[in-house]
């Protein structure tokens, strides 16, 4: 024993010997879960819709908060369709309790409001699946009716305590700056927020709705950057891309400390066809010099350096976003994208794709890579399922309708001249498909005469 202590001792000291990897940092535990829906009270007195407003400012705030995840809009108005519980209603405790446990989320944030003159009231309640579905009262909030903001971050800060979410000096910082008055117009206010909720549909008429929201915003206040930064995405997702990285700049330029607007130029820049990966960099470097724990940053930089051919080094980045979050869908995909492309792991890619899947089911660009991949590998039921899950949630979603047609063409050419069909007239309208159209007539044409009889 003493010389096989002493022989290891050597070796521990021994110049040239691999040193043992350190061990990773333990990895941050999983977000809680919380959801907001819009409030419900008078429309005299205030712009329409309202209640969005009050909403969205809440949602904002939490969104700011690296250890809670804000459950979008289009889980929560699908929870209330399998539910039947109208959003438009004053929610009933049982209702709320019923919406929290089938999202799954942590807590469900609902209230009302009402206007005394120019004093505006809210009562907001929490449905606390945690001790059994108890719906506990926040105290309520008074004020003018202009000052709405201050108000709602009081709310949003008796949530965080409720449910014992530790604030880092990080997160303290963004809620100060979520909560300065983004604008002194209630219209722009409002507007911006219904096109927000809009925007979490994540479909394509969702995004449409979203635009012509926040254009209307923006001419009741020009100078208003997060509606800037909603347009830009919500036009990047209906492919005006040009259009949406103008957006992004224009809310760079109104405030040189928003985040999350480089690192949604970074987003624009990595896929833009004139590969600014260069460029896509230094945007995503400048969200971590914003927000050093900002793990979709990291997730961007992985992006890039993909990109660029810098596998080892991507990785490298995605191993840091996952430390921040470890149920980040994007990082799993682009993992996904390495372990097929660059490195020709099958098994592994399809593992973490579906991952991504697992952790996102609407992360669209995760199941056109498995499909892609299930095609080339032959697996052509496989391919054609996973396409389909794409548009049963975007049906007009132009890039499955076209994969799906390809893969038709190999195992029933009826099917496939009937979507590339459907493909011909989805994509005649968008000027960014013009090109991908005219293959499709070609392959059109080819497989009718191929039908005809000799």
């Amino acid at each position: 024993m003493a010389l096989l202590l002493m022989a290891a001792l050597w070796m521990a000291a021994s110049p040239g010997m691999a040193a043992a990897p350190a061990a990773p940092a333990p990895a941050a535990p999983p977000k809680i879960p919380l959801a907001v829906v819009p409030f419900v009270g008078p429309a005299a007195g205030v712009p329409e819709a309202f209640g969005e407003a009050l909403g969205e400012a809440i949602r904002h705030g939490l969104r700011q908060v690296r250890a809670v995840r804000v459950v979008d809009s289009d889980s929560i108005l699908g929870a209330g369709q399998r539910l039947n519980v109208s959003l438009a209603d004053v929610l009933t405790d049982e209702a709320a309790r019923k919406l929290a446990r089938d999202l799954q989320a942590r807590g469900l944030v609902s209230g009302t409001y009402s206007l005394d003159g120019d004093t505006l009231k809210v009562q907001a309640k929490v449905a606390d699946t945690r001790d059994g579905g108890q719906v506990h009262q926040i105290e309520e909030i008074a004020g003018p009716v202009g000052e709405f903001v201050a108000g709602q971050e009081r709310i949003a800060r008796q949530l965080l305590q409720q449910f014992q979410v530790k604030l880092s000096s990080h997160d303290e910082r963004r809620l100060q700056a979520a909560f300065a008055k983004p604008t002194s117009s209630l219209e722009a206010y409002t507007l911006y927020a219904r096109a927000m909720w809009r925007q979490g549909l994540r479909t394509r008429e969702g995004h449409e709705q979203a635009v012509a929201l926040f254009g209307k915003a923006l001419e009741a206040d020009q100078n208003f950057a997060p509606a800037h930064y909603g347009l830009g995405i919500s036009l990047y997702a209906t492919n005006n891309r040009w259009k949406g990285s103008g957006e992004i700049r224009k809310a760079i330029q109104l405030d040189p400390n928003f985040p999350d607007a480089y690192r949604w130029l970074g987003d624009l820049l990595v896929s833009s066809p004139r590969r600014l990966y260069d460029q896509a960099i230094q945007a995503y470097q400048k969200a971590v010099e914003l927000s050093p724990d900002y793990a979709e940053a990291y997730v961007g930089l992985g992006d890039a350096r993909q990109a660029k051919g810098q596998s080892d080094e991507a990785i490298a980045e995605y191993r840091k976003a996952l430390q921040l979050e470890p149920e980040n869908a994007r990082v799993h995909y682009g993992l996904g994208k390495i372990y097929y492309n660059e490195k020709q792991l099958y098994h592994e890619a399809v593992a973490e794709y579906e991952r991504a899947i697992r952790l996102d089911p609407k992360l669209m660009e995760a199941h056109l890579n498995l499909a892609e991949l299930y095609e080339e590998k032959g697996l052509y039921q496989e391919a054609i399922a996973r396409y389909g899950q794409v548009l049963s949630i975007d049906p007009r979603h132009p890039g499955a309708t076209y994969g799906l047609a390809l893969v038709y063409e190999k195992v029933d050419a009826k099917k496939a001249i009937d979507q590339w069909e459907r493909y011909i007239e989805l994509a005649s309208t968008l000027p960014s498909e013009k090109e991908w159209v005219d293959i499709a007539r070609k392959h059109l044409n080819k497989l009718r005469r191929e039908g005809q009889p000799k």
